[in-house]
């Protein structure tokens, strides 16, 4: 009896021994939808990423490492700490259920230079500024990138953007998001000159759905505002508004 027994321990010293071991690769593919993942290393319960492509578009994030936490896998979520190498304040969780294969971020806080988004623009538009993400929640369900739930904040600080050889200094804008369901609203506010105003948007799966209304100041440059004309916002007095439907891929 204690052959066996012995026998049944070693085999499972044996078999938690070997999960340790696994690699990375075996957790993380290559390839996810329109997600690339380069540079995979360490094993499945301390790895790491070097970089994520998005339709073959670097995103802003390097040396993305996690450590799974092996209790909750008795709960049946598989669940692990995110962080970035190079910056270690940029952190976060995330869960995945293995039965409904919802994936779930949670607490992730995350800060980039506006430079790093250049390569998502077109050639000349240049953001400046510091932007700092806090996103509370984010569900997505199996099979697709539209959230069944989020909520969080992102804040652009000392936002400046430079168009061909000008450069606009627009103020520290903040948006507030939240959704649930197949729906994403939220709210941009910008109370520094040069750009004042409230606007809103919606988003579902096929587009979004933008409700400006901005109030330049007088030292706002001409062609910033011939930009809202061209938009298609109306001017009233000092105000532009209008809605703009952006499509979604």
């Amino acid at each position: 009896m204690q052959k066996w027994l012995l026998f049944i321990v070693a085999c499972i010293v044996f078999g938690f021994s070997l999960l340790a071991h696994l690699p990375a690769k075996l957790l993380i593919p290559e390839h996810y939808g329109k997600l690339q993942f380069l540079g995979i290393g360490g094993s499945v319960w301390r790895g790491e990423v070097k970089q994520i492509l998005y339709s073959g578009k670097a995103l802003p994030v390097q040396d993305l490492n996690w450590t799974v936490k092996p209790t909750l896998l008795l709960t049946g979520t598989l669940e692990a700490n995110v962080y970035e190498q190079q910056t270690p304040r940029n952190r976060g969780n995330i869960g995945l259920n293995l039965l409904s294969r919802q994936l779930e971020l949670q607490a992730l806080h995350w800060e980039l230079h506006g430079s790093s988004l250049d390569s998502w623009f077109r050639s000349g538009v240049s953001l400046q500024g510091h932007f700092v993400l806090d996103l509370q929640t984010l569900r997505l369900p199996a099979n697709t990138f539209f959230p069944s739930q989020l909520e969080g904040r992102l804040d652009w600080q000392n936002a400046e953007m430079q168009f061909e050889s000008e450069y606009w200094h627009i103020g520290s804008p903040f948006m507030q998001f939240s959704g649930e369901g197949d729906a994403i609203n939220g709210v941009l506010t910008n109370s520094q000159p040069m750009l004042p105003g409230d606007s809103s948007f919606q988003c579902n799966l096929e587009s979004c759905r933008v409700e400006l209304s901005l109030r330049p100041t007088p030292d706002t440059p001409q062609s910033l505002r011939n930009g809202f004309v061209l938009m298609g916002l109306q001017q009233t007095g000092d105000t532009f508004s209008g809605q703009i439907t952006l499509p979604l891929e």
